[in-house]
This record gives C-alpha cells, structure tokens and sequence, in this order.
C-alpha cells in the first residue's frame, strides 16, 4: 500500500539515525548497506505502487499535528541556543523573527481539518534520488570518515551518520508532503541538519560557515513562511498543489497569487544557494566531502528547485516567469564564469552546482511543456553525475593529499579507475549522449524565444565545456614525475562504481524516464506535454538532431579498441627540453632560467583570475541578482 511506503520512508531512515548513535563504530559499515539495500528497496516499491494522494484526518490528524509542533519549538529553541552560544548575533536575530512568525501562525492561522502527501512522478523521482543517491554516499562514507577524522583528530562519527540519516528522512519528507504547514517543517529540518553537518570540524571556518548556511537558509525560510501565512489566511490554500490549482483558473487569480509566490520562490532561491545566497554553499565545501555529495546532489539545494517548479502553473507565461527564466540563467551563466577561475575541485562543482540549479530554476521561469520536462530531467541527471564528481573529488584528495586540480596531473597513473569514474563524471556533464547534455538541449529550444536567456544559456554552457575539459585533461594526462606509487582500491569504489553505472544506464534509458516521470508530470503542471523522443536511435528536435544510439555504440567500440590495443605500442622515451640551460647534475626538472636562476618546471591551465576571479565578478553578481528579484517583484505587480 503506498500509505505504509510513504510513512516508512519517513520512518526508517529516522529509525538507522538512532541505530547509528545506539550501535559501535564497527557495525557502522553493515548499517550503511542495510540502509543502502532498504532505501533501494523503498523508493522502487513508492514507483511500483503507483500515484496517489495519502490523506491524514482524525483521529490520527491530532496525533501528527502535535509531533509536527513540537519538531518546529525544537527547532527554533535549538537555532535560538546555538546562536546564543557561539554569540552570532545575526542568526539569533534570524531566530527571534522564526519565532515571532510560528508564533503568529500557531495563534492566527487556522489549523487544518486534514493533511495530505501526494504522490506524483516528480515526488517520485525525487525520493529515487534521495534514497538511492543519498544511501549511496553514506556507503561511501564508511570507507571515507575513519582516514578523515583522522587526519583531523576527530571522534564524531556518530554525530554524523545520525545527521545524514536524518536528512535524508527530512528529505522524504520534503518531497512527499502536500500540505504547507508540514512542508515547512521539513524545509527548516533541513536546514538544521546542514547545519550541523557543515560545523561538522567545530573549528572555526567550520562553525563560521555553518553559521552562515543557517542564516541564509533562515532569510529563505522567512520569506517562505510569509507566503504560506499570505496564501492559507487570504485564499484559504493549505496545501501546495492548491496553488497551482487556484492560479490555474484564470490570469486573474494568477496574479492575486503573485506576492506569496515570489515569497516562496525567495525561500527556493535560497535554499538553491542561487545569487545572493550562494556564498552559503561555497562554504559548506569546508565539510566532509560525503556531506558536499549530499548537499549537491540529492538533498537540500535540490529541495529549492523542485519548489520552483511545483509552482510553474502559478507563474507559466506571466512576466513573473520571465523574470525568473532571466535570474535563473543570469546566475547559470554568472556562477558558470566564476567556477572557470578555481583551482579547488570542490569549489569548482559548488559553482557548477550554484549554476546547474540556475539553468533548472531558469527552465522552470520559461514555463512552456519543453522547458519544464527539461528541468525535470536535469534535476535527475545532474544529481547522480554530481554525485559521482564529488565523492571522487574526495577520494582523490585521499589519494594525493590535495584538491587542488593542478595536483591531479598524472593522477591516470596513479589511480587508474578512480580517474576513469571522475572522468566519466565530467563527459557527462558535457556530451552526448549523456543526459545532462540532452535537458541542456532541450532547455536551449525551449529559451529560443526569449534573446536574453538563450544567450546566457550558451554562454553558461560554453563556459562548462572549458573548465570541465581543462579538468579532465589534467587527470588523464602523463606527468614528468615517474615516481608515484599506484593507488590501492579501496571500500569506497563499489558507491562510485554504482553511481557511474547510474549515469550510463540512465542515459541510455532517457526516452523510458522520459515517458515514464516526466511527461506525466509535465501533463499535470501544465495540461499538455511535448514528445521529445526520436525515432530508430534518434534524439530530435525543432533544432536538430543526432544518433542517439550510435554514438553510445560509437563510444563502447572506442572503450573496446582501447582495451585490445592499449599494450601494442610502447612509447619513445625522450627527455624534456625546457627553453633555458637544463640542470642535468642534480634534477631534470630543473632549468637554469633567462635570469640565471634555478626554476622548476611548471606546467598547468589558464585561470583567468583577473577576469573572472571572485573579487571580479562576485560584487557585480550580487549587486544584477538583487535587482532581478526586485524586478521579480515589480513584474508579479506585487511593488506598483
């Protein structure tokens, strides 16, 4: 029954939360793949038992209302004493107004008669993310955490699996729940899970940032609660599919709705970590790398954007979502830009993220069938290639000590099929036939119309080819230095291995998703859907097109030759000749320079800070983002 699915993927991950902080630090690895196998288990059968809509009245209504109260008191007496400890005068302020606000709404906002979880084929995609990525990156942190904690003289493994766990229940939650007042308890669980995890250190930079990450999630989570208040006393909506239902009914209701859904689009952005927000997610880079997978990729940042589009009827085709296609694909291609001057590898995919959940958000704002299905897809397919890039970023940081991607050269040499994995990572954000690049396709199609956003859209998109070529190249090139010993497989490769094999299989399955989630979903929001799919192997559209199927055949006979050949050729030894007089006595990567000095030979890629470094760009980006959200504003009709 999909009633005792939908409470289970509450309930069990909450359930391993507590047997993580009962159980020894030994059995940590058997709880990981009993909750891997068991959240694969429960996400399949939410899918096989279909949609449907899971109705919570008396006299069990009373009991969960009284559970969901006293999660949101804890909540904001846990914000409210942690800022008061650290003395983060701004957070506690934050803290205060949540709590003026529940206040307000627990006294004056009637209480519902009923509450409700609905199951669509977006929940659904959304909870296959989270229970199958998400399980998959505390697997992977089993064979992580013990090397990281210490290096860092860490004890608090417990802390952090109990969190994880938790999220992750949080999540479900999240994207399972129809009723606002119940969503916004998850949205804010959600927060206080990010942020414990980002102070996971409790140096510091750590607290700092997480400290930062509550009090930007908090002014989203405000903005957030306004509009729920807004739509549940002036319209009497309660749940979020009323919004869309009451929107839909004509353009003026539509537009009678437009302030709380610009409030709740707030809270989305910022929960995205679009611009403004985004210095949030840049910093939560200082925790450990399962915590940056899991932000990333199948919790959290997607959180924002799956309300985002939620709210497409509320907004398709009105100047608001213009506006919103415009912030979106400005922070698509502004965060695209800065992620281009970064040498750290995890700054380099928190900008691509920041940027990814911009072109989503920017898809959603074009509002048309084609744009949304194109924001459905790129939410799937870029939460398991990211994933993926993110866990390898952390083991290669294992591997050679460091995340700087100048580091990683001859890193082909060292780690063989960890370089592979992280490789296949990065093409999938780039080429065909991989899915990411087909909802970048269609996203492009869709945007044809409106100049501004095609243009910021291919200017994005050309920007990721270069920083995720110039990456690649680096890992898969040789390197002078001869010496490196080969890195031994470790527990970590089966998650990456599986979520490697996610991003083929799901590729090559693209038009079944297709059919399967998305067109429904799209039929929902917006009562038709396009047909996208090719025909024989082909992907079509009004753009162009391409043989599908033949290039995924093209790159297995490419692997296969590869294989057969790789040790028929010996390559020439020659030494280096560097421009100057080589120091043949001592170290031949050594030179004697133009100016008589003894230099080391020194190769890497071009960053371009004095163009698109930070102190470039970022002031300018925060300055047009407030300025778009003003217009979003003004073009709701919500300030004339």
């Amino acid at each position: 029954m999909i009633e005792n699915t939908v409470m289970l993927l509450i309930a069990v991950p909450i359930l391993f939360s507590l047997l993580f902080v009962a159980l020894p630090k030994s059995m940590y690895k058997y709880l990981a793949w009993a909750f891997f196998i068991i959240g694969v288990a429960l996400s399949v059968n939410l899918v096989l038992d279909g949609t449907g809509v899971v109705e919570i009245t008396e006299p069990n209504l009373a009991m969960y209302e009284n559970i969901v109260l006293i999660f949101e008191v804890l909540v904001i007496l846990f914000i409210l004493a942690v800022s008061a400890k650290y003395k983060n005068w701004p957070t506690l302020v934050l803290g205060i107004i949540s709590a003026a606000i529940f206040a307000y709404t627990f006294t004056n906002v009637p209480h519902v008669e009923s509450a409700s979880f609905n199951i669509d084929q977006f929940s659904q995609v959304m909870i296959l993310i989270v229970n199958i990525v998400g399980t998959a990156i505390i697997l992977f942190a089993t064979g992580y955490m013990d090397e990281y904690e210490e290096h860092r003289h860490l004890n608090r493994q417990k802390t952090f699996y109990f969190t994880m766990s938790f999220f992750l229940a949080a999540m479900n939650g999240l994207v399972m729940v129809d009723t606002l007042g119940w969503l916004f308890l998850f949205w804010e669980l959600t927060t206080l899970c990010s942020f414990v995890l980002i102070s996971y250190n409790m140096d510091e930079e750590g607290i700092n940032n997480g400290f930062r990450a509550l009090a930007l999630n908090l002014v989203g989570g405000i903005a957030l609660s306004v509009g729920i208040i807004i739509l549940a006393t002036n319209y009497n909506i309660g749940t979020l599919s009323g919004i869309g239902t009451y929107a839909g009914t004509n353009a003026a209701a539509m537009a009678t709705v437009a302030l709380p859904v610009v409030l709740l689009c707030i809270g989305a952005f910022a929960k995205s970590a679009q611009m403004p927000f985004q210095s949030w997610l840049l910093g939560a880079m200082v925790a450990p790398t399962p915590v940056s997978a899991l932000l990333h990729s199948s919790t959290m940042v997607n959180a924002g954007v799956f309300l985002v589009v939620k709210l497409v009827p509320a907004f398709a085709g009105t100047s608001l979502g213009t506006a919103i296609a415009v912030y979106g694909s400005f922070t698509f291609v502004m965060c695209s830009a800065l992620a281009l001057s970064q040498r750290n590898a995890k700054r380099v995919l928190a900008y691509s993220t920041i940027a990814n959940l911009g072109l989503i958000i920017a898809s959603a704002g074009i509002g048309t069938p084609l744009a949304v299905a194109a924001a459905i897809m790129l939410i799937l397919f870029h939460a398991i290639s990211k994933a993926l890039l993110f866990l390898c970023t952390g083991e290669i940081e294992h591997t050679i000590g460091s995340r700087d991607i100048e580091d990683m050269s001859g890193l082909i040499n060292k780690a063989p099929l960890l370089t592979t994995l992280a490789a296949l990572g990065m093409v999938s954000m780039l080429l065909p036939p991989f899915g990411v690049l087909l909802t970048k396709w269609v996203s492009m199609e869709a945007a044809a119309s409106n100049p501004v956003v095609i243009i910021f859209l291919i200017l994005g998109s050309a920007l990721t080819t270069v920083y995720y070529a110039k990456w690649m190249g680096t890992i898969l090139s040789t390197t002078m230095d001869k010496s490196a010993v080969h890195h031994k497989k470790s527990e970590t490769y089966f998650p990456l291995s599986f979520l490697g094999l996610a991003i083929v299989v799901t590729s090559i399955l693209v038009f079944t998703v297709y059919d399967y989630f998305v067109r429904p979903q799209v039929e929902i929001l917006l009562k038709a859907a396009p047909d996208i799919s090719g025909e024989a192997g082909q992907f079509a559209s009004e753009i162009g097109a391409f043989a599908y199927a033949a290039i995924f055949a093209a790159l297995v006979l490419a692997i296969l030759i590869y294989f057969a050949t790789r040790n028929m050729f010996t390559p020439r030894k020659v030494d280096y000749y560097m421009c100057g007089e080589n120091n043949l006595e001592t170290d031949k990567l050594m030179f004697r320079n133009g100016l008589c000095a003894y230099d080391k030979s020194n190769v890497s890629n071009i960053y371009l800070q004095d163009i698109f470094g930070e102190s470039k760009l970022t002031t300018f980006g925060y300055a047009i983002s407030i300025l778009l959200i003003m217009i979003a504003f003004l073009a709701g009709g919500v300030l004339i």
